[in-house]
């Protein structure tokens, strides 16, 4: 089997700092040659709105590196220090970075929840839906733009069962109803003459609108999936007062999904209320893929398998809660901490990691983590799933400290931290702190590189290939001018793509 053309003596990986190591290169190379023997072809293009065929992915002409291929969500954990559970409609695990911690010593540690909604349970069954498009008909919408995303909302109509429910929400400098929530066989013509009469005018109150589309289908039946699909090309000073809006409606079972149009929307308000209402966030340079968009949201929602998963994991003594990135994270006293999930379409693979602090205090040899999985299957059943106790034992020797790290644990808090530190390397670039933002994109791709070496072959290929990914924002970073149509692109594309990749893994 000859050795791939990216890691031979010579080629731009070879010569990187990471692909100068000797054990990184072997681990690769091993990997390589298993998957060619196999036949097997793994590669997975990243989840942002840009993957999903048919939505043209958005990126600057910077120069390629060589990629590794992108391997779909690793399977239930394996290390040293996991328990996998499991019920109706849906399937995870939960792992520890270590099972042993220095007795008298502060210390990170790294908890890794993964659940999955099982692929065919909800094959060739649709779910029954209350959705709301929220659109924007600001001024900065007229043209095209508005006739192309009328186009858009129309298609989406069609598109939708009878059985369904729609409603769809106008907003600009006010917000008014122009379908109220209805079957769709009983407004889907009243609702299509509607939208073909609306005109694009006014200024953009975008918690006006999403609160008026929140409303529509927040007196619905919980038995029906709910989602708002919030449209916009602009921006406004309200991000709080939006923020506010989709985590109070997660918190009903309302899922927030936002679609930023062209280049002049503000992608950290928009990604932003999607992370709070637990929905997709995405941008088109144009109206026309909103309706790919659209039909993707359709689809998911109708795929729906499980609402209100929940996960309560509870820490012993000794060890405190520092933050959770994937799931709406809340501290209940006595160690206990929530972490919501909301809802999961069929084969949806959701990531948690949760950052905690052992304090070297506790006084006890063992501690043990307690964890119990709870949500509700769409059509019936809940499930209630006691999670098998995970342990971790202090001890006085370095050496067996490290003997009992997880370098997949350990990989996965790197690419979520990672992610982190390059949507605040987006919004430096924004305010046009160049330095800062090629800084901390620097900083992400050595921190990838020093996890890849550690971690096994497949996950060290998905570390190098996000590090390959900050390689090249970082020479956009430092090419185009953060005013430039380049320079939103590239700031756009990072934001879209680091969210996704903070709660499912992108990478």
């Amino acid at each position: 089997m000859p050795v791939p053309q990216w890691l031979r003596r010579g080629s731009s990986f070879a010569k990187s700092t990471f692909g100068r190591s000797t054990r990184a290169r072997r681990g690769l190379a091993a990997c390589a040659v298993v998957l060619a023997a196999g036949g097997l072809v793994l590669f997975r293009a990243p989840h942002g709105v840009g993957a999903t065929p048919g939505i043209p992915y958005v990126s600057p002409p910077l120069i390629a590196e060589p990629e590794l291929p992108k391997l779909p969500l690793t399977p239930p954990a394996t290390g040293s220090n996991a328990s996998t559970f499991s019920g109706p409609g849906a399937h995870g695990s939960i792992a520890l970075s270590h099972s042993k911690v220095l007795a008298d010593a502060r210390q990170t540690l790294y908890a890794e929840l993964q659940v999955q909604a099982d692929k065919e349970d909800r094959k060739g069954v649709h779910a029954p839906l209350s959705i709301a498009v929220v659109l924007d008909t600001s001024g900065s919408m007229s043209g095209d733009k508005i006739e192309q995303a009328k186009e858009s909302v129309i298609k989406l109509i069609r598109q939708m069962d009878d059985a369904d429910e729609l409603a769809v929400i106008r907003y600009s400098d006010e917000a008014s109803t122009v379908v109220p929530l209805g079957r769709v066989s009983e407004v889907r013509t009243q609702a299509i003459a509607r939208v073909k009469n609306l005109d694009a005018d006014g200024g953009t109150a975008i918690p006006r609108g999403l609160a008026l589309g929140l409303n529509q289908v927040s007196a619905r039946s919980s038995e029906r999936v709910r989602r708002v699909i919030l449209v916009s090309d602009g921006l406004d000073s309200t991000r709080a007062q939006a923020e506010r809006l989709a985590a109070n409606s997660f918190e009903r079972g309302i899922v927030v999904s936002s679609l930023g149009i062209g280049l002049d929307f503000d992608e950290g308000y928009m990604s932003s209320v999607a992370s709070r209402g637990h929905g997709n966030f995405g941008f088109v340079k144009d109206a026309p893929a909103l309706a790919t968009f659209l039909k993707r949201e359709l689809d998911e929602t109708a795929k729906t398998v499980v609402e209100n998963a929940t996960v309560r994991v509870t820490l012993p003594q000794g060890v405190n809660f520092q933050r959770a990135s994937g799931a709406d994270a809340r501290a209940l006293g006595n160690g206990e901490v929530e972490l919501k999930l909301g809802s999961l379409f069929a084969g949806d693979e959701r990531r948690v990691l949760l950052e905690m602090e052992s304090n070297g205090t506790s006084g006890r040899d063992t501690m043990k983590f307690l964890a119990h999985a709870a949500w509700d299957r769409v059509g019936g059943q809940h499930a209630d799933v006691d999670v098998a106790p995970l342990t971790v034992v202090a001890t006085n020797d370095p050496a067996e400290v490290e003997k009992g790290r997880d370098p997949t644990v350990l990989a996965s808090a790197a690419s979520v931290t990672a992610s982190r530190r390059q949507m605040e390397a987006a919004e430096a670039y924004n305010r046009g702190d160049v330095r800062k933002a090629e800084a901390l994109a620097e900083q992400s791709i050595v921190d990838l590189q020093a996890a890849a070496t550690a971690a096994p072959a497949p996950v060290a290929a998905s570390l190098v290939n996000q590090a390959g990914s900050y390689t090249r924002a970082k020479k956009g970073f430092h090419s185009f001018a953060p005013s430039s149509v380049e320079a939103k692109e590239l700031s756009k594309s990072v934001v879209q793509d680091e969210a996704r990749n903070m709660a499912r893994k992108a990478y």
